[in-house]
């Protein structure tokens, strides 16, 4: 339906009204107006029910560890067969270590120590097994060096003093070459030992590498007889006597058996006299 504008219905009614004489009927014409409004208006209901409308919550923040996790790179497929093959792995690496003993004490526990750090260890393995160095267990100690004196005054002197290619071991004893490996450890080396430390790895070497209690038995007898001397201050006084100290650096260049048997000679005159 067509709405007729107000001012239009009164300009008719107003040209009737002239036409009849009558006053134009404003009030109902404006109801009229109103009613025409009215009907062509369609009527919404008051109560018509308004749609909820959804909104989606924010997530939660997440924790910064939680980031940092999420974030970190996956263990590859590949490590699973490593981890489970490295107890095995472990057990025969730690198998084929050689140890060195535990528990000494006195002179063989000095010498324990020398024999580590002074790098002996490295060349001749931790048992004595050999490597760079040749082999000193298995009785190689005895054999080669027959005497204590020898083998302390190779100890001293090493390769270099000695000369490539000339003999090493005792007069008596099996010959051994210089083939330019062993470093000394007298006066004037890289690190230099007194004669105590020298001779507690000499005997070290001497008992502990040694198979054959009965090839040890004489370098193990002195080794309790020097302890026992050291402990009460007699070695030193009957070595500084003849002026001579455990705290000596032998002269490697001119150190002969005759002079390391003068700091073994009070133990031994000891135990020569405990015999007799």
């Amino acid at each position: 339906m067509t709405e007729i504008p107000e001012h239009l219905l009164k300009r008719s009614a107003a040209r009737k009204a002239a036409m009849s004489g009558e006053a134009p009927a404003e009030a109902e014409t404006g109801t009229a107006v109103e009613q025409a409004a009215a009907a062509s208006t369609p009527a919404v209901a008051a109560s018509a029910p308004v749609p909820e409308v959804y909104v989606e919550p924010e997530p939660e923040p997440v924790a910064p560890y939680v980031e940092k996790f999420q974030a970190r790179k996956k263990m590859p497929f590949w490590i699973i067969p490593v981890l489970l093959f490295m107890p095995v792995w472990g057990a025969f690496y730690f198998g084929t270590l050689e140890r060195v003993p535990q528990g000494l004490s006195g002179l063989l526990g000095e010498g324990e120590h020398v024999y580590v750090e002074s790098g002996c260890s490295g060349c001749h393995g931790a048992e004595g097994g050999g490597g760079i160095g040749p082999s000193l267990a298995n009785g190689e100690v005895h054999l080669t060096f027959t005497t204590l004196e020898d083998q302390v005054v190779w100890i001293a002197k090493g390769s270099a003093i000695v000369g490539t290619g000339e003999n090493y071991a005792s007069p008596d004893g099996r010959r051994r070459l210089v083939a330019g490996q062993m470093p000394g450890f007298g006066l004037g080396a890289a690190n230099e030992l007194h004669m105590e430390e020298i001779l507690a790895v000499t005997l070290f070497e001497r008992t502990q590498f040694e198979p054959n209690e009965d090839a040890a038995f004489r370098d193990l007898e002195l080794t309790e007889q020097l302890n026992l001397m050291i402990e009460t201050g007699e070695l030193e006084e009957l070595l500084a006597a003849d002026g001579l100290s455990l705290d000596d650096i032998p002269d490697a260049a001119d150190l002969t058996a005759e002079d390391v048997n003068e700091y073994l000679a009070p133990a031994r005159e000891a135990l020569a006299g405990a015999e007799s």
